[in-house]
């Protein structure tokens, strides 16, 4: 027989691991043995979750709740809170609801369902008086549920309230108080305009925000063309969005406006009153982002914004502008599809957009790359070395999109990986004799003119790190790192993963010789010490 290690475990883990459990689970531990039976009643968290109660259909996937199984699980769910002891508070909360869809009358999808049971279970007899984290998550295509937060008894003790589906239900009156909250995060809420702002407002000590997809009710339409549709539920919209909040370092927000709500408001987007920020990040849609006031603190930025859907290219907000508020950052992580993102607006602007950032360390560039000329690479290259005169780390990751579908539909004997290998092999020989003295085509005008003009290369760059995630390494990867080890001047490292081709090929062989060659050419000692590593990020 098998020894029992788990129960020689301290009551303490113990208690631990099964505050993670779900309480069915968590309950049905106490019949392993006596000492287990009270274990599962001592933890500071209850798990609730909807999903053990539904049916499954053939494939395993869960039905919506029905009335009776959704009565079974709000009846267990307050006999599990009324197990608790009265001498272990309750500290964290977790619910996932997956409720039943069905409307009645094309009635809006926004408004709650089942909201009652919700606020039954967060008054509890006193066992959630005194929680301190309340989670309620809810599956994206679930309806919403409503949640009356001013009546909530747990409302003066919580410190993370994260919320998923939920209809945010105003008071009568302005009695919201959250006096230690420090962590808000709400996925796909609604709420009427203005609300949101008064929970931010009710929290003296918030410090982290998350906003994804959230969506608010004008309290009065401006005319009757402000009446959008959110697919189903008339005059909710995700714009405009202002937001003061004067405690708040940390803001993560995605936001993804349809066409109607960026031709109606696309011209406010996004305002935030922030001064204490120091850690920011979007995804989302392209539109108009600031800030109203400055954050000297800003350590932070992570900005996507790839995500293009089916608008057309006259509501397309260029990216650069997007950046311009938050210049003051240390470190800058930008997911872009091209290269020549860089560029946008400057055409219709008449010159140069990205801002300048003079406190800039880091800069961590994500390429979700397609082909493009050489000469617009470059000069995007270029805009951002430029752009950045303190920087002492660079990080350029580049992902080349292949069509496999369109590939493998065309594939022959002929291209087959063997076939590929072979025929490498056999053009090794000769290309052997010329290999040594082979060189790399000119730069495009952009990185080659005026190279003092590069700030960061000549003072600050230490440390590159080089990703070309491709099947070939094309001219213009070999020409930047090139570039960069005989230019920039004070340069420790570079880590660098150029692609799958036949190792001779690879550039990181040559990347020390090229600087050797360039500086001796110059006579320029080279002082830092030079090493080039594999870059392993697997």
């Amino acid at each position: 027989m098998a020894t029992d290690r788990l129960s020689d475990l301290p009551h303490d883990l113990l208690q631990h691991i099964l505050s993670f459990a779900p309480a069915r689970e968590a309950a049905a531990s106490a019949i392993l043995s006596r000492q287990w039976r009270p274990l599962w009643r001592r933890t500071s968290a209850v798990n609730l979750d909807t999903r053990p109660y539904l049916p499954a259909n053939s494939k395993g996937e869960h039905h919506r709740l029905r009335s009776s199984p959704l009565d079974a699980f709000f009846y267990d769910a307050l006999a599990a809170l009324a197990a608790v002891p009265r001498r272990t508070p309750l500290k964290r909360l977790t619910l996932y609801l997956v409720l039943d869809g069905s409307t009645n009358g094309g009635a809006d999808y926004a408004e709650p369902r089942d909201g009652h049971m919700v606020a039954n279970i967060l008054a509890a007899d006193s066992a959630t008086a005194q929680l301190e984290e309340l989670i309620i998550g809810c599956r994206y295509d679930s309806p919403k549920y409503g949640l009356p937060l001013a009546s909530m008894t747990c409302a003066a003790t919580l410190r993370v309230l994260e919320l998923e589906q939920c209809k945010l239900q105003p008071p009568s009156a302005p009695s919201l108080a959250f006096p230690r909250l420090t962590d808000l995060r709400l996925r796909n809420c609604f709420f009427m305009e203005g609300y949101l702002q008064a929970m931010v407002d009710a929290a003296p000590a918030l410090t982290s925000l998350l906003l994804i997809n959230v969506a608010q009710k004008p309290l009065e339409p401006l005319d009757p063309a402000d009446d959008i549709l959110y697919y189903d539920m008339p005059t909710y919209r995700r714009l405009p969005l202002r937001l003061r909040c004067l405690t708040g370092t940390v803001l993560e927000l995605e936001a993804y406006p349809q066409k109607h709500e960026l031709q109606a408001y696309g011209h406010i987007g996004i305002q935030l009153d922030m001064p204490s920020l120091r850690s920011f990040r979007y995804h989302g849609r392209s539109l108009k982002l600031s800030l109203i006031s400055p954050a000297p603190g800003l350590a932070r930025v992570d900005v996507d914004a790839t995500y293009k859907g089916d608008l057309p290219w006259s509501l397309y907000e260029p990216m650069p502008p997007m950046l311009t508020s938050f210049s003051t950052t240390r470190a800058l992580k930008l997911t872009i599809s091209a290269i020549k993102d860089i560029l946008d607006g400057e055409k219709e602007h008449g010159g140069v957009i990205l801002p300048t950032f003079p406190n800039l360390k880091l800069l961590h560039l994500d390429v979700i790359h397609e082909h493009e000329s050489s000469s617009s690479m470059a000069l995007s290259m270029a805009r951002l070395l430029r752009s950045c005169p303190a920087m002492s780390e660079l990080r350029l990751m580049m992902w080349w999109n292949y069509n496999y579908l369109l590939e493998g539909e065309n594939k022959d004997p002929g291209t087959t990986p063997f076939a590929q290998s072979m025929d490498r092999f056999e053009m090794l020989a000769s290309k052997a004799s010329s290999r040594s003295n082979s060189k790399v085509s000119e730069l495009p005008a952009a990185l080659s003119d005026n190279c003092a003009s590069f700030t960061g290369l000549q003072t600050s760059l230490r440390k590159v790190t080089l990703l070309f995630n491709t099947k070939e390494v094309d001219c213009f990867q070999v020409q930047l790192a090139k570039f960069l080890v005989e230019n920039a001047m004070v340069l420790e490292e570079m880590h660098i993963d150029d692609g799958n081709q036949f190792w001779p090929e690879h550039i990181r062989h040559k990347l020390a010789r090229w600087r050797a060659e360039s500086f001796r050419a110059r006579n320029l000692p080279d002082t830092a010490g030079f090493q080039v590593h594999q870059l392993n990020l697997w």
